[in-house]
């Protein structure tokens, strides 16, 4: 199917869906509770309270996180303690970031280039600070640049040191398939990443038949356009 037609279709699928207004309640968190063959509420109720270290580098994911941060406190049957990176958004719901999302925000090649030692830096920074923190569960949002070198490496520390490795979790799967040839590249994924959270309704299957567990949880722009027109019908 060509890219164009998906696009379309996936508009539709979430324009009609009757359970995106509940996506945030009902698609990701249940992946938080229960983790293939663990329930990590039963692992997080030994230390009395669920350690989500979450990482956003971009605004759109700052408001993304910040929904799921205030959706997980309000599903959590423990206290839940945040750390990781964010934004504004973030910080109204508990996180007191590492340092300024804006440090890491950086798109495109030569954008980049003048800033490799600082993330490198900001980088390193973050991981010993998710080691320090000891977390359940890590959840990066978007920014799969900065994301995805810090759940490798992550992985990477944890087995150098001989520790389970938290849950690894990244919300916005990478449009990988719009690119000639790079549906393979998500296989490498499941190396270091347990599960995708997927916004538009044909990535899940893509990504599960590439070798990564992924859920369709809805697109968070067209939610909102949801919420605001059912809201003016109530009015």
């Amino acid at each position: 199917m060509p890219v164009e037609w998906k696009f379309l279709s996936a508009r539709k699928m979430i324009y009609t869906s009757s359970v995106v207004r509940n996506i945030w309640l009902s698609g990701p968190l249940k992946r938080f509770l229960s983790i293939s063959s663990r329930a990590l509420i039963d692992i997080a109720a030994k230390d009395d309270e669920l350690r989500v270290f979450i990482v956003s580098g971009e605004v759109s994911g700052d408001t993304i996180g910040a929904r799921l941060m205030a959706s997980l406190k309000k599903i959590s049957p423990l206290p839940v303690r945040f750390a990781g990176i964010g934004g504004f958004v973030m910080s109204q719901h508990g996180l007191k970031s590492l340092f300024l999302m804006e440090d890491i925000a950086v798109m495109g090649i030569w954008e980049l280039l003048p800033h490799l030692n600082k993330i490198r830096v900001k980088l390193k920074q973050t991981i010993e600070a998710a080691l320090l923190f000891k977390p359940h569960v890590v959840v990066t949002v978007d920014s799969k640049g900065f994301s995805f070198r810090l759940l490798k490496r992550l992985k990477a520390r944890y087995s150098q040191q001989g520790l389970d490795c938290p849950a690894h979790f990244h919300y916005v799967a990478p449009s990988f398939w719009a690119w000639k040839g790079g549906e393979a590249k998500l296989k490498g994924l499941s190396c270091f990443v347990d599960h995708l959270f997927c916004i538009l309704p044909f990535e899940g299957e893509i990504c599960k038949s590439n070798g990564v567990g992924a859920t369709f949880v809805g697109h968070p722009v067209l939610e909102d356009a949801l919420e605001l027109n059912f809201g003016k019908q109530l009015c």
